[in-house]
């Protein structure tokens, strides 16, 4: 069994509820890599060396190195054009670079090469949400959430786009309750928190003003 390395992106905005306006949490820098299970060795690529030098481009992200990162996945994927972490992670260096076609491209390439993993779809959500599609980042959020249900990285941009849409409906209120319950991000946790604190004080509010009226 062959494993690998793979970043989830992140994305910081401001948002509110009901004109309620709060920072969001700064997400963890890109330094975060996890193992993945990825597909079997191609008959027809070297896997083994592009998995060494997505590794090795890993590490260079890490570092704040995007063009010695992207150089390293290329030459990855001039090894093996099927090994799917290495195009997420390609798709990655292009977002921070606001190379965001480019991104989208790869990041599409690596759901087609890992259909079970929910990251490829969380970043294609970050590609459409940075170019102010949300109905489309909205899509993909989703569909990360339906191939891994407790993703973190999933939950929480889709509870911060909806409240920076000053959404405060149950579904937004559920999304939020999971950063709480499930997050391991502390700051996550206390933005969380904030925002459920903010909804319940704006519903005393208004039962107050309808009662009086």
């Amino acid at each position: 069994m062959r494993r690998t390395c793979l970043i989830a992106l992140g994305l910081a905005t401001l948002c509110g509820c009901q004109g309620m306006q709060g920072e969001s949490p700064q997400p963890p820098p890109p330094t975060r890599a996890q193992a993945y299970q990825t597909l079997p060795p191609d008959a027809h690529g070297n896997t083994q060396p592009a998995q060494e030098r997505n590794g090795k481009a890993v590490e260079l992200i890490g570092r704040g190195d995007l063009t010695g990162a992207e150089k390293e996945l290329k030459e990855a994927l001039s090894q093996d054009l099927f090994f799917g972490p290495a195009h997420n992670n390609l798709g990655l260096v292009y977002f921070r670079q606001n190379k965001y076609y480019l991104a989208a491209w790869e990041f599409q390439y690596a759901a087609k090469l890992m259909p079970n993993k929910s990251e490829p779809a969380n970043n294609l959500g970050m590609v459409y949400e940075a170019v102010g599609k949300p109905d489309d980042a909205t899509k993909y959020y989703e569909t990360a959430l339906k191939l891994e249900p407790e993703s973190a990285e999933a939950i929480g941009n889709l509870a911060r786009l909806y409240v920076g849409e000053n959404r405060c409906d149950t579904r937004t209120r559920e999304l939020l309750s999971e950063i709480v319950f499930r997050d391991l991000r502390p700051d996550w946790v206390a933005w969380a928190r904030e925002r459920l604190a903010l909804m319940r004080k704006a519903e005393t509010t208004e039962t107050r003003v309808e009662k009086s009226q």
